[in-house]
């Protein structure tokens, strides 16, 4: 192949365009090669180079041509839209892949935010070798309060002591909550009840608590039932225990999301080959000492990711009956049934494949 015969034929202002396009991008990544990734830059110079390619040569036409992409009805079109289209699905993986470490980024840098506040504020005395309650909380101030007052001062025979993760409420659910005499870890920014139960976890394995409760900040839960979930990991029957409200009691819900709960009850008792009752309910009790094994990563859809997780490793557990009544004020965080059905399916899946 000659030099002539790569070159266009007639420079006509579509690959003029194209060429100027090409130009701007590859001095943008020169002029802002410092103050992007590596990668970034390489990825808009080839960028450039490529529409610099396609625009100013006849290399395109000839690998169209070489794929049976001829020319009239259509087909170099069809053709330019197959490659576009396959790069198009190169960058949107790129940029999730960017999008997720920058997301656990971001909660590394609120834990140990978090972490490094509790422990200079000698928090990690208080749960010492205690029943540890953690709730986490998102702008539930009008809540928040009655709930601290119902947990008792000791279940068990074990004294408690209750930690409140504040995720980036701006309603005072940090005042009320300290006001009511509960230690509070707070995230700067809205992260998910996931990503605060997280936080609550690791705190609790550094203070060296005995067992963790958690419970929702609504009302939902019953503090007077925690002594049925705590006995059985106290008695070293279980290292966890899991609340149902299929074998205990539940106001009545949305049809659609009590279809949803019966759907993935099944699902994850069919994937992991074990019985289960009630995957999304985030009213437990574990042994502190186990948490270290679970991989928790995700930020709201977690109850099922926990669930999962402590059946994959053979952590022995079991249901035990809870009431799950309605939220006491304020509406719920969680979002639409079509999408909240969807996050609960992904959370499921890729908990149970990686």
């Amino acid at each position: 192949m000659t030099y002539a015969s790569i070159l266009p034929a007639q420079l006509t202002a579509l690959r003029a365009t194209g060429l100027v396009i090409a130009a701007l991008m590859i001095g943008f990544a020169v002029v802002r090669r410092r103050e992007m990734r590596n990668a970034d830059v390489l990825l808009l110079l080839a960028a450039g180079l490529g529409l610099a390619i396609v625009s100013g040569t006849e290399l395109t036409d000839r690998l169209l041509s070489a794929l049976s992409f001829e020319r009239g009805n259509g087909g170099r079109i069809l053709g330019l839209a197959v490659f576009a289209i396959i790069i198009l699905f190169l960058i949107s993986i790129r940029a999730l892949s960017v999008s997720a470490r920058n997301t656990r980024q971001i909660s590394a840098v609120l834990e140990g935010i978090a972490s490094e506040q509790f422990r200079s504020e000698g928090y990690r005395k208080i749960f010492r070798n205690k029943i540890a309650i953690v709730i986490p909380a998102y702008n539930e101030a009008d809540n928040i309060g009655y709930v601290l007052d119902q947990i008792p001062d000791e279940i068990c025979g074990l004294p408690t002591a209750v930690l409140v993760v504040d995720d980036g409420s701006r309603d005072g659910t940090e005042i009320v909550a300290e006001g009511h005499g509960a230690t509070v870890a707070r995230h700067v920014v809205n992260r998910g009840g996931g990503a605060a139960l997280r936080t609550g976890y690791r705190l609790m394995v550094d203070a060296e608590a005995t067992i963790v409760v958690t419970l929702d900040a609504d009302g939902q839960h019953l503090p007077s039932e925690m002594p049925n979930l705590v006995q059985p990991v106290l008695d070293g029957e279980v290292d966890m225990a899991h609340g149902s409200r299929v074998l205990g009691h539940a106001e009545a819900n949305h049809c659609a999301r009590e279809l949803g709960i019966v759907f993935f009850n099944r699902f994850v008792s069919f994937i992991t080959r074990t019985h289960v009752t009630d995957c999304s309910n985030g009213y437990r009790a574990v042994r502190t000492s186990v948490l270290p094994q679970l991989v928790l990563k995700q930020e709201q859809f977690h109850t099922s990711e926990f669930m999962i997780e402590a059946i994959k490793r053979g952590i022995p557990a079991k249901e035990v009956p809870v009431t799950v009544e309605a939220r006491l004020h304020g509406h719920s965080k969680k979002p639409a049934v079509f999408r909240y059905g969807v996050g609960f399916a992904n959370a499921i899946v890729r908990t149970w494949m990686r």
